[in-house]
C-alpha cells in the first residue's frame, strides 16, 4: 500500500477515540454521518433493516479511525449522486463475500472526448507548468492558504516548492495531468487537480494507475461545486493516455474505501507540541516527565546504518520490491522511481524533502535494511512563539530478517531500525514523527511509544474492484499486527514451510505437476474448484449424484479443504481459494505430516476439524419463521452459507473452556515465531465453539470414510465406490448412523456440539478422519510424471488427457483388498462395512489402525460353522496363542424390536495364557449397533488380578468378559459377576447375551464409555465369530500363530487316540495296572476334580 504524501494528519489526543466495532454508539454514528455525507445520502435512501445491513457488512471499525470532532475544513470530495456514476465499488458490495477482482468498467478510448467539460461561466482550464517557477509559485500559494487545515484552524500545511516538485514530476510525469482553473479576468490559479503515473500491485496483479493528489478548491469557490468537474477533467485526461484506473486517498468515507489506515504519532520535542497544542498533557503527569517519556538517544544503535548515496540505488530496489511484495496492496517500483523518490540529491537553494538510510553489512558489505521519510511541515496560525512545526512522515522500509522463518528476530530488527529513525529525525530537527497503521508498521508503534492520533486515510481504487485489505487496526481503533495485510504472507511462509520439509523433492515434483496441471486460472492465479478437486480424487460430489451412485460427498470435502487451506489463520482467511500453498497445507494437516515442521511435535487436530465441518455464525429459523418461509426464501439462504446445500445449525452450546487453546493453530505460530504477533488470535474463536455440525453434513462425510476406510495411497477410489448398489448403501448409512448416535446429537436438537464431537472422536474414534490421510497422498503421485520415459513437454494435452481418460475407462477394476484370510469359515458378521467401522477406532498397533498396519484376520470359531458347542469354542478359540477379536449379533430378548445389535471385543491376549506371557495392549468391549460404544481398557495395575481377567471361559458357566470370576466351590456353582464400567456374559448354551454397562466404575477391566445413562441390555444370540489378529501376515509372528494352533490340534488328536487304546481290563486284571490307567485319566483332566 502507498503511503500518503501531503494529507493532514489529526492532532494526538491521550487515548484511543476509537470504539468497539461491533456497535457503533448513537453520538459516534451520527457524527460519522455528518462527516460522511456521500455514507449518510446512501443510508437515507434505504429502509432501517437494509440501513442495518449495509453498516455491518461494512468493515467501519476500519472507518472509524478516530474522528474528529469538528470537521469544519473538511475537503469538498463531491456529492454522493456525484459517485453513484462513477466506476467505483458500492458501498454494499462489502455484502459479497466473493469478490471478483478487477476493472469495473471498460473503457472505450475511441469514445473519449477529446476537448475538455464545460465550466462555470468566470472560469477556465489550464495545464500547469511546475517548470516554470512563477506558476510553481501559484500552485504553492493555492495549496498552502487553501488545501488543508486543522479542524480547529491551527495548522495548515506548508507546502515548498521542493516538495511539490518532488511528488509531481515523478519518472514518467505528464504535464497535462497537473491541471488547474483560473479566473478568466484576473487569471488567478483557484483550483488544483494533479496527477502522476505510477504502477500498483494488487494481490498479484499489476495495474498502471495515476495516483491523485492535491485536488484544492479556493475556499470562497467551494460552494459552485467544482469537484465533481475537476474529478471528470483529471479522468478524461488519463483515459486519453491510455490509463484507466488511479489511486487517491482521503479522510472522509466514500464508496468504497479498498482499505484504511490510522495516523501515529511519535513526539520528538514533545515541549514544543505542547506549546503549540498539537499534544496534549496527560491528567496526572507533568511536563517534565513527559519530556523524559519521549527522549530519545543521541546516537543510532544499528551497526552500519549510513545516508543512502546513488550508488546504493540497484541495491535498494532489490530489497524494497521483495519486500514490498508481501503486502496485498503496494507500488511496483522502477529503478527511476527510487532515485527519484528515496535519494537525495543536494542542490543549491532546495531544501532537502526526503531522508534515506541503509544498513550496509561490515562484512559483506550487502545492504540489508533500509528505511526513509519525508518532511512536511506545517505553519502554526497566530501562534506568539512557534512559526512552524517540523514534522517527519515514514515512507517505504525494508529488512532482509522479513524473508527469514524468525518473526520475532523481524520484530525486534524493525524496532531497533525504526528507533535509528526517529534519533535521525531529532537530529535533522523535527518535532514529531508521523506514521500509517499500514504495512508492518504495527510492529512497532506502540513499543516505540507512538501516540493514536484522531485522523484517518482511507485508500480508493477508481474503476478497479478489489476485496478490503486490512489497514493495520482492530474494531478498538488500535495497531493490530493481525490486521497488517501480512496475514497471506505467514500463510504462504507457512505453507513454504511445510514443503520443503513435509515433502521429499520427488513427493513436491509430483505434487506440483497434479497441481498445475489441473488448475484453473483467472487474473493470474492459478486455483483449483470442486469440480476439480473431486475429479481428481474421484470423490462423487452434488453434480454426478444420482440414485445410482447417491454417494454425495464432494461438496463436504471441499468445505473442509477450504477451510483447512486457511491455516492457521481460519477465523481471517476462511474459506480460502485452493491455491497451491492452500492445497500444501490441506495434504500436510489430512495426511498428519505436520510434526516433521512444527516445533511441537503432534498437535491435535480436532478442533481444527470440527471448524472445516461446523456452520458458524448461523442460526435455525424459529418454528414460525420456518413455515412463513417460501421456497425461494430457503434457497436463498442455502446460497450464502459456507458451502451450497448444507444443513444451517444454530449456535447453541455455551460449554466450552475459554482457556482451552488450539494447539495445532499454536503451534504454527510458534514455528513462525509468531505467538506475540497473534496473541490476541491464540484462543479458538468463541463462535466455532458455539456452533455445531449438521448431521446431514456429517453423516455425508461418515458415509465416505467407510467407503474408502481401505484405501491405499495409490490405489484408485474406483475400487471402492464401484460397487455402491442400493444395499450397500443401505448398509453403509445404517453404520453412519449407528456412529452419528454416538455424538449424542439429540442433546443439541439434531447438531453435533464442538463438546460431543471433541469427547467422542478423542475417545470413542481415534481413527476416524484416518482415510483422508490415503486420499489426499494421492496428490503425491502423478501419472503425467512416467519415470521411466521422458516426457516431451511439461503437461499432458487435452487430446492425451482424454485418450488417458478412455483407456483408463476400459480398464477392469481390481478387487477390493480384503484382511480376511481363507479358513474353515466364511463370516456372516464382518461386512466390508462394517470392517471399515471397526477400523475406525480398533488398534492393532501403536497409533494405527486395522487397514493401516496391514494386519490380517484368520478364522477361528463361528457358531454358524462350528456349532453351539463350548467344547468345540474351546477346541478352535483356546488353541489360539495371539489377540482376537470377537464379534457377536443378536435382538434383544425382552423387545419385539427384531433390529439386530452388533456387540464385540477386542483379547490382546490368548484365551489360555501362561503366567509368563505379557502385552503393553489393552482391550477393549464395543457396540457398533445401534449405536456406537467404546470401553477402551483400565490401564491401571491394580485390576490385575487373577480373578478379574480380561476373558475367562468355563465349560459350565459360559464366556466372560470384563467380569469378576468367583471363587471354587465344590458345594456349588457361582457364575461370573459384571464389574466395573462394562462386561459381557454369553451363557453356557452359547443362547443368551447380558451386555452391562456403566457411566461410573474405574475398579474393572473396562472403563466408562462416553454415555451417562448406565444400560444392561439382553440379547437373544444369533451368531457368534472369534477372529485371530495376524499382526504380520508375511513374517514369522503370522505363521507361528497358525501353526501353532494346528499343532496343538494335532496333540490334541494324538491324545485322544491315547486315551481310547487305555483298557481298565477285566475284574481279574493286574490292580496296579489300573491305577496306572486311572492317574492316565486324571492327568489329562478327564476324570477327577481337574477343572479349566
Amino acid at each position: 500500500m502507498s503511503d500518503d504524501k501531503g494529507k493532514a494528519p489529526k492532532r494526538t489526543e491521550d487515548e484511543s477515540s476509537g470504539k468497539d466495532g461491533k456497535k457503533i454508539p448513537p453520538q459516534l454514528a451520527t457524527l460519522l454521518l455528518d462527516q460522511n455525507p456521500a455514507l449518510k445520502q446512501e443510508l437515507a435512501n434505504m429502509d432501517k433493516d437494509q440501513a442495518a445491513a449495509l453498516l455491518h457488512n461494512m468493515d467501519l471499525s476500519q472507518m472509524l479511525t478516530g474522528l474528529s470532532m469538528g470537521g469544519k475544513n473538511q475537503k469538498d470530495m463531491a456529492s454522493y449522486k456525484f459517485w453513484q456514476t462513477q466506476p467505483v465499488p458500492a458501498f454494499n458490495d462489502a455484502a459479497n463475500k466473493q469478490i471478483e477482482q478487477g476493472p469495473i468498467k471498460i473503457i472505450d478510448p475511441e469514445k473519449v472526448s477529446q476537448t475538455p467539460g464545460a465550466l462555470i461561466d468566470g472560469f477556465e482550464w489550464c495545464t500547469l507548468d511546475l517548470t516554470n517557477a512563477e506558476e510553481l509559485k501559484e500552485l504553492y500559494e493555492l495549496l498552502n492558504n487553501h488545501y488543508v487545515e486543522d479542524d480547529n484552524a491551527m495548522f495548515r500545511f506548508s507546502y515548498s516548492e521542493s516538495f511539490l516538485h518532488w511528488a509531481l514530476m515523478s519518472p514518467g510525469w505528464k504535464k497535462e495531468w497537473h491541471v488547474g482553473v483560473r479566473a478568466t479576468k484576473s487569471r488567478k490559479l483557484v483550483a488544483s487537480i494533479c496527477g502522476v503515473p505510477t504502477e500498483l500491485r494488487v494481490r498479484g496483479e499489476r495495474i498502471k494507475v495515476t495516483e491523485i493528489n492535491f485536488l484544492c478548491i479556493h475556499k470562497k469557490l467551494r460552494s459552485k461545486r467544482l469537484t465533481p468537474v475537476l474529478i471528470k477533467e483529471i479522468t478524461r485526461r488519463c483515459y486519453v493516455n491510455g490509463i484507466y484506473q488511479a489511486i487517491y486517498t482521503g479522510g472522509v468515507i466514500l464508496p468504497t474505501p479498498v482499505s484504511s489506515c490510522r495516523y501515529y504519532h511519535r513526539a520528538l520535542d514533545w515541549l514544543k507540541l505542547y506549546e503549540v497544542g498539537f499534544s496534549p498533557l496527560p491528567h496526572g503527569s507533568t511536563k517534565a516527565r513527559m519530556i523524559t517519556k519521549n527522549h530519545l538517544p543521541t546516537e543510532t544503535l544499528t551497526p552500519g546504518l549510513r545516508p543512502m548515496e546513488v550508488k546504493d540505488i540497484d541495491a535498494v530496489y532489490d530489497l524494497l520490491e521483495r519486500y514490498m511484495r508481501r503486502f496485498d496492496m503496494n507500488q511496483a517500483f522502477t529503478r527511476e522511481e527510487i532515485d527519484h523518490w528515496l535519494v537525495y540529491k543536494e542542490q543549491p537553494d532546495k531544501e532537502q524533502v526526503v531522508w534515506s538510510y541503509v544498513v550496509e553489512d561490515p562484512e559483506t558489505h550487502k545492504i540489508t535494511d533500509f528505511v526513509s521519510f519525508y518532511n512536511l511541515s506545517s505553519t502554526v496560525i497566530d501562534h506568539p512563539k512557534h512559526e512552524a512545526v517540523r514534522a517527519a512522515y515514514l515512507y517505504y522500509y525494508a529488512s532482509e530478517t522479513a524473508f527469514s522463518d524468525d518473526q520475532k528476530a523481524f520484530k525486534e530488527r524493525l524496532q531497533l531500525l525504526m528507533n535509528d529513525a526517529l534519533i535521525c529525525a531529532k537530529k535533522a530537527h523535527f518535532d514529531v514523527f508521523n506514521a500509517l497503521t499500514s504495512h508492518d508498521n504495527p510492529l512497532f508503534l506502540e513499543q516505540l511509544k507512538f501516540g493514536a492520533g484522531d485522523g484517518q486515510l482511507h485508500f480508493y481504487l477508481y474503476n478497479y474492484r478489489a476485496a478490503p485489505i486490512a489497514g493495520g487496526i482492530n474494531q478498538k481503533n488500535l495497531p493490530d499486527e493481525s490486521k497488517m495485510g501480512g496475514v497471506e504472507e505467514l500463510s504462504y511462509m507457512l505453507a513454504e514451510r511445510f514443503a520443503t520439509k513435509c515433502f521429499t523433492p520427488l513427493e513436491l515434483t509430483h505434487f506440483k505437476d497434479n497441481f498445475y496441471s489441473r488448475a484453473s486460472e483467472q487474473g493470474g492465479l492459478r486455483y483449483w474448484n470442486e469440480k476439480t478437486l473431486s475429479g481428481f480424487l474421484g470423490i462423487p460430489d452434488g453434480i454426478h449424484a444420482s440414485q445410482e451412485q447417491p454417494l454425495d460427498a464432494g461438496p463436504v470435502i471441499f468445505r473442509m479443504v477450504s477451510y483447512l487451506g486457511a491455516f492457521p489463520f481460519q477465523n481471517t482467511l476462511a474459506p480460502s481459494v485452493l491455491t497451491f500453498e492452500a492445497m500444501v497445507k490441506v495434504v500436510v494437516l489430512l495426511t498428519e505430516r505436520y510434526g516433521k515442521a512444527l516445533k511441537r511435535g503432534h498437535k491435535d487436530r480436532i478442533k481444527l476439524l470440527f471448524g472445516s465441518l461446523a456452520d458458524v455464525g448461523r442460526k435455525l429459523p424459529s418454528p414460525a419463521e420456518a413455515e412463513g418461509a417460501t421456497a425461494k426464501e430457503v434457497d436463498a439462504t442455502a446460497g450464502n452459507s459456507h458451502a451450497p446445500g448444507f444443513s444451517i445449525d444454530e449456535p447453541a452450546n455455551d460449554e466450552y473452556d475459554e482457556d482451552e487453546d488450539d494447539d495445532l493453530a499454536l503451534a504454527a505460530l510458534e514455528s513462525l515465531d509468531a505467538i506475540e504477533v497473534f496473541k490476541h488470535d491464540h484462543r479458538v474463536d468463541k463462535t466455532v465453539y458455539e456452533t455445531r455440525i449438521s448431521i446431514d453434513t456429517f453423516r455425508r462425510l461418515l458415509m465416505l470414510l467407510l467407503v474408502i476406510a481401505p484405501l491405499k495411497p495409490l490405489e484408485s477410489l474406483k475400487v471402492y465406490t464401484s460397487d455402491l448398489d442400493t444395499a450397500r448403501m443401505e448398509a453403509i448409512q445404517h453404520e453412519a448412523d449407528s456412529i452419528i448416535a454416538a455424538f449424542s446429537p439429540e442433546e443439541n436438537d439434531g447438531g453435533i456440539s464442538y463438546k460431543a464431537f471433541a469427547r467422542t472422536v478423542s475417545t470413542s474414534l481415534p481413527y476416524l478422519f484416518d482415510p483422508l490421510t490415503a486420499l489426499f497422498e494421492h496428490m503425491l503421485f502423478s501419472k503425467n510424471l512416467d519415470l521411466s520415459q521422458h516426457r516431451q513437454s511439461g503437461h499432458a494435452t487435452e487430446a492425451e488427457t482424454e485418450t488417458e481418460g478412455e483407456t483408463e475407462k476400459i480398464e477392469p477394476i481390481p478387487p477390493p483388498t480384503t484382511i480376511m484370510l481363507p479358513g474353515s469359515f466364511e463370516s456372516t458378521i464382518l461386512t466390508p462395512t462394517l470392517t471399515s467401522h471397526l477400523s475406525l477406532f480398533l488398534p492393532s498397533s501403536p497409533n494405527l489402525n486395522l487397514f493401516r498396519s496391514g494386519v490380517k484376520l484368520h478364522p477361528v470359531f463361528s457358531t454358524n460353522a462350528h456349532g453351539s458347542s463350548l467344547s468345540s469354542f474351546s477346541h478352535h478359540v483356546l488353541t489360539w496363542q495371539s489377540a482376537t477379536l470377537l464379534i457377536l449379533q443378536g435382538s434383544p430378548s425382552d423387545s419385539s424390536n427384531e433390529e439386530l445389535t452388533t456387540l464385540g471385543a477386542y483379547l490382546p491376549q490368548a484365551w489360555k495364557t501362561t503366567s509368563s506371557s505379557t502385552t503393553p495392549d489393552l482391550p477393549c468391549l464395543f457396540q457398533l449397533s445401534p449405536k456406537h460404544i467404546l470401553l477402551p481398557g483400565n490401564p491401571s495395575p491394580s485390576i490385575k488380578k487373577p480373578n478379574t481377567p480380561p476373558a475367562y471361559f468355563s465349560p459350565t458357566t459360559g464366556i466372560a468378559l470384563g467380569c469378576q470370576i468367583p471363587a471354587k466351590s465344590h458345594t456349588q456353582q457361582n457364575t461370573p459377576k459384571p464389574l466395573g464400567a462394562g462386561s459381557l456374559l454369553i451363557d453356557g448354551n452359547l443362547e443368551t447375551v447380558e451386555f452391562h454397562t456403566a457411566p461410573v466404575g474405574h475398579d474393572g477391566v473396562f472403563l466408562p464409555s462416553t454415555s451417562d445413562s448406565p444400560a444392561k441390555t439382553k440379547l437373544d444370540l444369533y451368531t457368534l465369530e472369534i477372529w485371530g489378529i495376524v499382526p504380520n501376515p508375511e513374517g514369522c509372528e503370522a505363521s507361528s500363530a497358525v501353526e501353532m494352533q494346528r499343532a496343538k490340534w494335532e496333540f490334541e488328536a494324538r491324545d485322544a487316540e491315547r486315551r481310547r487304546n487305555i483298557n481298565f481290563g477285566s475284574a481279574g486284571a493286574d490292580q496296579g495296572a489300573n491305577e496306572n490307567a486311572r492317574w492316565l485319566l486324571e492327568a489329562a483332566g478327564v476324570i477327577g476334580d481337574s477343572r479349566r
